[in-house]
């Protein structure tokens, strides 16, 4: 029976743009929806801080561990662990609990390993050497080459699959088919139920009051999708939700003129289309520095965004490490020049762009195809979009690849870590086998993203993954399309202590709601 309504203190109700996967989170891809629940849940040894507005890229924090002891070679990590830490099942953390976890994502002897859960976790744990326990407190890990993000990919959530720890209790009783929506983990929020709502299904959890850092202020929060962003900006005005994801493009002006908190800032957000480089007319580079010059991204920006986005200038988004805000995109918004590598190409007035994508839970994704097939019109030429309705169904869709005869893909994605430029675009990690999804191969770009993964110089290592990125532009693979700038979040002043740091997720153990408000 869920405890859900017997709590004394509010609940917070939060809208999302879909619903959220099978929480499960080393083995899920549900994107950021998925990750801003499960944040809330599931802790790593090391987590961003966020609680602070200030840096940029976000600091990292002892979490589940209190400190962490680095190797000069950069090969060996000595994790303290916390005291005292209980899953919300009441078993106990350890350091048996983190082997048991990490095991589960890396090794295949492991009777818990999980095949998806090591496939959504390679590019965090690939290097990893060995994981000893030294006691109940203290655990090794040794990796086999220096890797410098250890720490930071640990904080990523859906990245998708998300380094963190379950109960292993839970895992041995459920088992890894049965353990979605039952996994307890350690955060200050723990998993209740899910229910019905008019858009789909919604996710309840509760406050942990037994949580390490303190009894959350809020009893609860309801998640609740809302695939469309006017019915998320609607539920907002009408006190439907207190908080909503993903406002930009709505008229964030009158919300603010209502007194609402519109949040703005920078985060490691970009929407890219993806070409298949298989393709025997979008492998040519000059047809997709044709499809560049043809899209105006300023005046998409400007007129459907509302101002409230800035065209990428490239593949690493802002406040990520390796982000260079001098940096300028190459293709100028230029028609005729378009028309004129297009005839250089031998491309026929008949031809049309096939374009792939999910209707709802991509953050404005129709809206972002619908401008490039128009733009296309435009000069001459045309496009197809072909729509997957359900915004996890296409996620795992596009994992597998783009197939034949789909042109483009579209998708919004970003990190807070340089190495998500590795994990989309480096050949290693081509589709099925991972994330590139349109088949991009460049020694050039192989080799300084191999470069840069080892390479624990924070200077020298940004330089390379920028490096990395104008080869990428030069290459053209995939299309940067926008950056977030405004409207990730917009909240009633009723809410209290939140915190936006420059991150696609959030906490809300802090965050209270002054009800005379």
């Amino acid at each position: 029976m869920s405890l859900f309504y017997d709590l004394p203190k509010p609940i917070l109700r939060v809208a999302l743009d879909w619903e959220v996967d099978a929480i499960d989170p080393p083995a899920s891809f549900g994107g950021w929806n998925t990750g801003r629940v499960v944040q809330q849940v599931f802790e790593s040894l090391f987590e961003d801080d966020l609680e602070d507005e200030s840096s940029v890229p976000t600091r990292l924090v002892p979490a589940l561990a209190t400190s962490v002891e680095i190797s000069s070679d950069g090969l060996q990590y000595l994790f303290r662990l916390r005291d005292g830490v209980r899953f919300h099942d009441g078993s106990r953390f350890d350091a048996k609990a983190v082997r048991f976890n990490v095991e589960r994502m890396w090794n295949p002897q492991a009777p818990q390993y999980s095949p998806v859960a090591a496939d959504y976790n390679r590019i965090g744990l690939e290097v990893l050497k060995s994981v000893e326990v030294l006691d109940p407190l203290s655990i090794l890990m040794t990796l086999k080459e220096p890797f410098p993000e250890f720490l930071r990919y640990m904080t990523q959530e859906d990245a998708p699959g998300a380094h963190v720890y379950l109960s292993p209790e839970a895992l041995k009783t459920h088992g890894n088919s049965g353990i979605a929506d039952h996994a307890p983990g350690t955060g200050p929020f723990r998993f209740d139920s899910r229910f019905s709502t008019r858009f789909g299904s919604g996710v309840r959890l509760i406050g942990n009051d037994d949580y390490w850092g303190g009894t959350p202020r809020l009893g609860g929060i309801e998640f609740k999708p809302y695939p469309k962003s006017e019915d998320r900006y609607e539920a907002l005005l009408n006190s439907e939700v207190d908080l909503a994801y993903g406002l930009e493009g709505a008229d964030l002006d009158e919300l603010t003129r209502r007194g609402f908190v519109v949040v703005d800032g920078q985060v490691p957000y970009v929407w890219y289309f993806i070409f298949n480089m298989r393709d025997p007319i979008l492998c040519d580079v000059r047809v997709r520095r044709a499809i560049a010059h043809a899209v105006d991204r300023d005046a998409l920006c400007n007129d459907i965004f509302r101002g409230h986005t800035d065209a990428a200038s490239g593949m690493l988004p802002p406040a990520s490490p390796a982000f260079d805000a001098t940096y300028r995109f190459p293709y100028k918004y230029d028609p005729e020049c378009a028309r004129q590598l297009l005839k250089e190409a031998g491309v026929g007035p008949d031809w049309r762009l096939h374009i792939m994508s999910a209707k709802a839970g991509a953050g404005h994704s129709v809206r972002i195809c619908d401008y490039l097939a128009k733009s296309l019109e435009a000069i001459g030429y045309g496009a197809e979009i072909v729509w997957t309705e359900d915004w996890i169904s296409y996620c795992h869709q596009w994992r597998s690849g783009l197939p034949d005869g789909v042109g483009v893909s579209q998708m919004s994605w970003g990190m807070s870590c340089d190495i998500w430029l590795d994990q989309v675009l480096h050949s290693r990690n081509s589709s099925p086998f991972g994330f590139n999804a349109g088949y991009y191969s460049s020694l050039t770009v192989d080799n300084l993203m191999d470069k840069a993964k080892r390479t624990q110089d924070d200077h020298q290592r940004g330089q390379l993954y920028r490096q990395a990125n104008v080869q990428i532009m030069a290459d053209l693979p995939v299309l940067p399309m926008l950056n977030l700038r405004r409207g990730n979040v917009a909240y009633h002043p009723r809410v209290k202590a939140f915190r936006n740091p420059s991150q696609d997720w959030h906490s809300f153990k802090n965050v209270w709601i002054d009800l005379n408000i």
